[in-house]
């Protein structure tokens, strides 16, 4: 029992790194569970280096067995860090037995992620466009910042999606869906089917 007690403490003293503090400042797991994370942390892993941006008014949601993996595997060059921005007001589920890889999150509005997903190395999952797409407004960075447009992600259960892909606002992923390598999602992918490209279309049927 003693033991037990012992790993845990010194895994609630893991260090991981903040970007909303000072660039590369690193916090603490139990400094994670004071930024109102919800997640156990006995039941999670953070392999290397995972930057997180954690704001307040944020609601954030982390199932047991979760996985952020952030360094050089199989020969490929994607060490570069998972990054989870989550800005004020947003809302970020993560489920049961999903990991990632180097993986960029940025939830300005909501993102969901369900059981049993897996992320490739370098993938990209935003809600945001982040700018406007209207020239005019570009020319004004005020306009251009506060006319941006968000739209919620919705991935579903046991969904794979392939390194370096990017999955756009306003997507929804279907169960058992599968991404290709390098795709770019911009519109709804239905349970069961097989995408890729950019941007993404149908392959073939999983089964």
């Amino acid at each position: 029992m003693l033991k037990k007690i012992v790993l845990f403490i010194s895994f609630c003293k893991k260090k991981i790194h903040g970007i909303n503090r000072r660039l590369n400042e690193k916090i603490t797991i139990c400094e994670l569970l004071n930024s109102k994370v919800k997640f156990n942390p006995s039941k999670c892993r953070f392999w290397g280096r995972t930057f997180l941006d954690i704001n307040k008014g944020s609601d954030i949601t982390i199932g047991d067995y979760f996985i952020a993996n952030s360094g050089v595997n199989g020969g490929i060059d994607c060490g570069n860090g998972c990054k989870i921005a989550v800005q004020k007001g947003a809302k970020l589920i993560i489920g049961e037995h999903s990991g990632m890889t180097n993986t960029i999150i940025q939830c300005h509005e909501e993102i969901i992620i369900g059981n049993h997903v897996n992320i490739g190395a370098g993938c990209m999952i935003m809600d945001s466009n982040f700018h406007s797409t209207d020239w005019r407004d570009r020319l004004d960075r005020r306009k251009d910042i506060e006319n941006h447009r968000n739209a919620p992600i919705k991935i579903g259960d046991v969904v794979f999606i392939g390194a370096r892909s990017i999955i756009c606002k306003g997507v929804t992923i279907g169960d058992h869906a599968m991404i290709a390598a390098g795709s770019v999602v911009v519109s709804d992918v239905p349970a069961n089917e097989v995408w890729g490209g950019n941007p993404a279309k149908f392959i073939k049927k999983t089964n």
